[in-house]
């Protein structure tokens, strides 16, 4: 279902609320990262090697670099065995704001209504 429809989407910045939100949840993924890593007994090489990154890239997961791609972030969590967690993420049933919008949609379009100069030019 197209929410937007004829509609290009243009990136915004986030609210700045927001934005430290996301940074703070990037702190706190990059921060598990790391005690995984230790947990398991591995350097920051190691770990690059393991994933086929260069450390530069790794060095920049472990300090929340938001630049990383999602890709790389996969293949850690293959890596550590937690691939399963992905199933969790973006459930059609848990997406409350897109329900509550697609709501919002379906109310509007019901209580539009039609003027007669809008019927006579669809005739």
């Amino acid at each position: 279902m197209d929410i937007l429809p004829n509609k290009k989407l243009q990136r915004t910045e986030p609210a700045h609320g927001q934005s430290r939100r996301m940074e703070s949840s990037l702190r706190s993924l990059a921060e598990r990262l790391k005690r995984a890593r230790k947990r398991r007994g591995w350097s920051q090489i190691e770990m690059a090697r393991l994933l086929q990154v260069s450390i530069v890239t790794y060095r920049k997961m472990e300090k929340a670099d938001p630049g990383t791609a999602i890709g790389t972030w996969v293949a850690v969590l293959s890596l550590l065995g937690m691939l399963g967690d992905l199933d969790n993420l973006l459930l059609y049933d848990r997406d409350y704001q897109g329900a509550a919008l697609e709501q919002s949609l379906r109310t509007r379009r019901r209580s539009r209504s039609v003027s007669p100069d809008d019927l006579a030019d669809s005739l």
